[in-house]
């Protein structure tokens, strides 16, 4: 039986991985963002500038 280097696949995360969870998080931030400001502008604006809110 050889004596083989026995590797720990557990601390060699890929970097290419790493980089897409992070640019999946700022897309869903980015969506987020647009829609609150949607949402906003759009429904929550009108009511303001119309003095139905105060």
């Amino acid at each position: 039986m050889k004596n083989l280097a026995q590797r720990d696949w557990r601390n060699h995360r890929s970097s290419k991985k790493a980089a897409q969870g992070l640019d999946q998080t700022v897309a869903l931030g980015g969506v987020t963002l647009a829609l609150f400001t949607y949402i906003l502008y759009h429904f929550i604006y009108p009511l303001l500038s119309k003095g139905l809110l105060w």
